[in-house]
């Protein structure tokens, strides 16, 4: 995946066509799915999450912001269709001190080192893990921009405002899951 330099956001998701004039101003909201909570207690009151590794997945909303002028491809985004997507958020893994990996649920797609002074920390990245050249002496702050595998999961929405030529959209995603 390769980022858009045409486009004004750093979200990458080739099959929403986002350039000139669309995505200026993005909310991403990212939050894990429903079913990743099957919160049960036990006789003695204590609760537990009984929902497996597979259903730890995300949702995504993206949703356009103020002068957007051109949407993008939605009309061929219905329920169901899966494309890929790098989302403008950031996830933080924190190394701590001593050890030198900080593993991502997901495969990255850029990373960034950094102390709790927010000092740069040199690091690499393969998969999803990112790994520093030698244990931390103090603990590290992970910033990964992650790649997600999703599918459209609800109709997007779409509104034009004639009189100022804007459009306002909102597409709702989640990871696609699977073994």
């Amino acid at each position: 995946m390769t980022e858009n330099r045409n486009s004004p956001t750093k979200l990458i998701a080739a099959d929403l066509g986002i350039g000139w004039q669309t995505g200026l101003d993005l909310t991403i909201e990212m939050s894990p799915i429903a079913a990743s909570a099957n919160m049960k207690r036990n006789w003695n009151g204590r609760a537990k999450n009984l929902a497996t590794a597979e259903f730890m997945l995300y949702g995504f909303r993206i949703s356009s912001g103020e002068g957007e002028q051109l949407p993008p491809a939605l009309s061929s985004l219905w329920p169901g269709h899966i494309f890929s997507l790098v989302a403008s958020n950031e996830v933080m893994v924190v190394i701590p001190t001593g050890s030198s990996t900080a593993v991502f649920p997901r495969n990255i797609y850029s990373a960034r080192g950094l102390t709790f002074d927010s000092h740069a920390v040199a690091g690499s990245f393969s998969g999803k893990t990112f790994t520093l050249p030698a244990p931390a002496t103090e603990p590290v702050r992970v910033y990964a921009r992650l790649q997600y595998e999703v599918i459209v999961w609800e109709p997007w929405r779409e509104t034009y405002r004639e009189a100022q030529a804007q459009t306002s959209w909102q597409l709702y995603v989640e990871e696609l899951g699977g073994i």
